[in-house]
Order: C-alpha cells, then sequence, then structure tokens
C-alpha cells in the first residue's frame, strides 16, 4: 500500500509539472540571459553543472562530443550548425537515414580528450560536453570555446518528476545554445514528454508492490555491464511499472558480477544496447534467473542515437510499460507512436516495416 502511495505521489508530481511547464510555454530551463540583442553579442546559459556560460548569439559551429548530443542535434534541426561529433552513430544507422548530411561531420578520435587544436581550426564556438573531465573542459575554454555541459556523471535527481525536468531542461539547453527555430522545437519536445510520461504514469502509478516486476538491464556491450541508480534507465523502468534490480547501487554505468545477478534473479531483462538475447539465453550461468527461465529477456528499440539516453527515450519507456504490463496498455501501439515520433521530431514519414525494425533494435538493413 505505501509502494502504490508512493507511485500515485509521484504521477501527481509528473502532472503538475506538465501543467505548470504548459502554462509558461515550456520556456527554456537553462535561463537564458541576452546581454547584447544584435546577433555580435553574447547570452548566458547555466548548464546542466550549474555553471554560467557565455556563449555567442550567432552560435553556428558546434561540437556535439558529449554521448548522445548528436541526435540532439539532428532532433532539433540544427546538424549542419555542427563541426564535430563524438560519435560515429551519427552516421551510421537510423542516424544516417533521418539524417544523411550528419555522415559528412568529422568524428572526434577520442571525444574524452579531444584534439583541442583542431577545434580551434573549425571555428568552433561552443563544445557540449560532460561534467567528468573538468581538466578538459579547462583546456577548451583556454582556447577560447565555451563548453556548456549537457550530461552529469552524477544526475542529483531523486525522483522521476524530476528526471523529466532533468531531461527537459538537458534538451532547452542545447536548444538555447543553437538558437532560432531550435529553441521553438525544443519546447515542442517538452510538451510531447510530459503528455507521453502522463500518459503512462496515470496507469503505472495505480499498481501495487506485487503488480511491479523486478527489471534487469544490460547497457552492454557485455551482459554483465549495466545501468545503476544514477542512470537514466532506473527512471524510464520506473515510470514504465518496473523495478530497475541495479538501482540501489548509487552508479550510473558499472559492472556487476554473476553472483549479484543470481541474488536479484529479476522477472525481465532488456538488452539495452545490444541486440542479442543469446548473449544471455544461451549461457549456462544464466539458466537459473527468472526471466530467462520464463522467456522473458527482450531487445530494445534502437533509436537514431541510445535510445536510453536521447531524446526518444520516452519511446523506450512506452515500450518497457507494454512489455511489463500488455493488459494494462492494450490501446498502446507502438508502431504507430515511432512513425508518429519520427514524423514530428525527425520530419521522417517511416513505414511499418521500419518502425517495427527499430522496436526488434534492428538496423535500416535488417540486421
Amino acid at each position: 500500500m505505501e509502494k502504490k502511495m508512493k507511485r500515485k505521489i509521484v504521477s501527481m508530481m509528473l502532472a503538475v509539472v506538465m501543467i505548470a511547464t504548459l502554462a509558461t510555454g515550456c520556456s527554456s530551463s537553462s535561463n537564458a540571459e541576452t546581454s547584447n540583442s544584435t546577433k555580435t553579442g553574447t547570452h548566458t546559459v547555466v548548464d546542466l553543472a550549474g555553471r554560467e556560460v557565455t556563449i555567442p548569439n550567432d552560435v553556428t559551429k558546434v561540437a556535439t562530443l558529449c554521448g548522445p548530443s548528436f541526435e540532439t542535434a539532428i532532433m532539433l534541426g540544427v546538424a549542419d550548425q555542427v563541426v564535430m561529433t563524438g560519435s560515429k552513430s551519427g552516421s551510421t544507422g537510423w542516424a544516417n537515414v533521418v539524417c544523411p548530411e550528419f555522415a559528412n561531420i568529422p568524428v572526434s578520435e577520442n571525444a574524452m580528450a579531444p584534439n583541442v587544436e583542431e577545434l580551434v581550426s573549425k571555428g568552433t564556438q561552443v563544445v557540449l560536453y560532460w561534467d567528468s573531465y573538468p581538466d578538459v573542459i579547462k583546456e577548451l575554454e583556454d582556447a577560447g570555446i565555451a563548453v556548456v555541459v549537457t550530461q552529469l556523471d552524477k544526475t542529483g535527481v531523486n525522483t522521476d518528476a524530476d528526471f523529466l525536468k532533468l531531461k527537459e531542461k538537458e534538451v532547452t539547453l542545447v536548444g538555447d545554445v543553437f538558437g532560432g527555430d531550435a529553441v521553438e522545437k525544443a519546447q515542442k519536445w517538452c510538451k510531447y514528454a510530459e503528455k507521453t510520461t502522463t500518459s503512462i504514469t496515470s496507469k503505472t502509478a495505480n499498481l501495487t508492490a506485487n503488480e511491479i516486476p523486478s527489471v534487469y538491464y544490460v547497457r552492454g556491450p557485455e551482459a554483465l555491464s549495466i545501468h545503476g541508480g544514477q542512470s537514466y534507465t532506473n527512471y524510464l523502468v520506473d515510470m514504465a511499472g518496473g523495478s530497475l534490480v541495479s538501482k540501489i547501487d548509487d552508479e550510473l554505468l558499472y559492472t556487476t558480477t554473476m553472483e549479484q545477478v543470481v541474488q536479484w534473479n529479476p522477472e525481465y531483462i532488456f538488452m539495452g544496447r545490444v541486440n542479442n538475447v543469446e548473449l544471455i539465453t544461451q549461457d549456462p550461468a544464466w539458466s537459473s534467473i527468472q526471466a530467462v527461465k520464463n522467456g522473458k529477456v527482450y531487445v530494445n528499440l534502437k533509436g537514431v542515437g541510445p535510445a536510453d539516453y536521447s531524446t526518444d527515450c520516452f519511446l523506450l519507456m512506452e515500450q518497457i510499460a507494454k512489455t511489463l504490463h500488455p493488459d494494462l496498455f492494450k490501446d498502446l501501439n507502438m508502431t504507430e507512436e515511432v512513425k508518429s515520433y519520427y514524423s514530428e521530431f525527425y520530419n521522417y514519414k517511416l513505414t511499418d516495416d521500419q518502425a517495427n525494425l527499430i522496436l526488434n533494435f534492428k538496423t535500416p538493413a535488417g540486421k
């Protein structure tokens, strides 16, 4: 009963967040302050690490080095302003389908230790980065490049409602960096995120403790490489009506042990960023696990970026909810959800076959 009441409260908090944000038009959560309204001026954004960063008003050259930031740039329609990215994923898979021009953007050999001289030579004005490498941030800033933190090692959030706010701030922050139409597109995405999370949590909030299954999430590439309590995955699973077994560990990404998995004995396993259920189902070490014995090991959807951290993370939330609670979400058509998202945010019309490839973690080639 206590768990049920807690989930109801969280659902109410999400609804309050949605109403408040809609009332302000999903206003920029990076607290941008314009110091000079002309194109040659600057303005200040507050990044996810709470740092005040001064950037030009006319940003046209950005390096999306941080994790899924390349996907956010694609979603916001500003690929033409990206001069370097930190992931090869921007030129492969579904990214190459919805934004083929990204294939021409140079990829940093090591996004965690980028070639500063190369970034300077490209006229880079802003780098989207992690908070985990302060020495690199200083080196970039000393070279005259503004660094905006768009992903945190420790999220600092404790509830689903706070996670939603964090994800909205991340997207609106990137929108503020690029400016122009990206700001409006980010606001549009916020409204989508609020509507989608509310539609799911309004149902999962009523689940009792006995109705909430345990979930093991393989981050990959190894079966024991997982996301912990500091990960976005923790909150996506929770909103979907599951309980991430590794949430007790205050980590984002780490390697667990087989002994610990046996102790957790999860009811469901999602393969995360790995398109290979046999990694677990064909390994004798996993044969005693509930999820394996009951045939409840699943692949996730394959997004333009990593689905657990990109802007299509709420599609993943819906997919997990549909898998865990099929009777509760009989009317949720994931094929249509994927097609609608790609049309609205990537401006790309998927066929049913393409949407189903995405839902089964397959590339455009069906592999």
